[in-house]
């Protein structure tokens, strides 16, 4: 979290770990430093054994949401409840070059297993969370797709790929990555709502052995997200070369 800009209110550390870390501590403004008992620290956080520093950031420090027109790449998660899952799409969406990410309910980003796996992506994301009961978050999901396919962008689904599955899919390499894109996944256990499914029916996989049902959301994620950065270099490779 301290690599990602972002500035600490406080930082509590044990003596500890100061003595072990003097070097990395001289690079802290020194009057955010609070020398604290292990105890102490381990009462502020919920890390079972923490290495002996934690940072406390202002709310006001987190990337609100706010649409621009040079933005061209969303990610959309749909209910995901997993934290650990939820903090690696962070993670991964940071590492792709996502410009904001939408979040319909599931695991709040701020919750403390998210921002670990996260690694201090959430502080770099800015993201937009709709609030509300079920079908209010969905409509708010549903008119936010809208607004940007109205815009221009793509909005496209992602499934599992098995036979079972009655609606059409593409292998993502054969996706127009260079058009502005919304890229949604969803629940761990349900997927998709069929609502969004309906209303944006574009749908990409990742084939895969029909003898594995589905892949983890936040392992999908991975080779999707980063296609896109693929493709934008081999492009640029190709213009140099000519």
């Amino acid at each position: 979290m301290l690599k990602s800009g972002k500035n600490p209110s406080k930082i509590l550390v044990t003596e500890k770990w100061l003595r072990k870390n003097q070097n990395l501590s001289k690079k802290f403004n020194q009057s955010l430093i609070n020398i604290v008992s292990k105890e102490v620290l381990a009462s502020a956080i919920s890390t079972i054994n923490p290495d002996g520093i934690a940072a406390l950031v202002d709310i006001s420090e987190i990337p609100n949401y706010q649409f621009n027109r040079k933005d061209d790449f969303v990610l959309v998660l749909d209910r995901i409840q997993d934290p650990g899952n939820m903090g690696n799409l962070f993670r991964t969406a940071l590492a792709a070059g996502v410009d904001a990410i939408f979040l319909a309910g599931g695991a709040h980003p701020l919750g403390q297993k998210v921002l670990r796996a996260s690694s201090g992506a959430v502080f770099h994301l800015p993201y937009l969370r709709f609030d509300g009961n079920q079908e209010e978050i969905l409509n708010s999901l549903l008119k936010s797709l809208s607004d940007l396919s109205n815009v221009g962008f793509k909005i496209f689904s992602t499934s599992s790929h098995n036979k079972s599955s009655k609606k059409p899919s593409k292998p993502y390499w054969e996706v127009d990555w260079s058009k502005s894109t919304a890229l949604i996944f969803g629940n761990e256990g349900q997927g998709i709502h069929k609502k969004i499914q309906e209303a944006f029916n574009e749908t990409i996989t990742i084939p895969h052995s029909e003898l594995v049902e589905s892949l983890n959301v936040a392992c999908v994620a991975v080779p999707l997200l980063l296609e896109r950065k693929r493709v934008a270099y081999i492009s640029n490779k190709k213009i140099k070369s000519d």
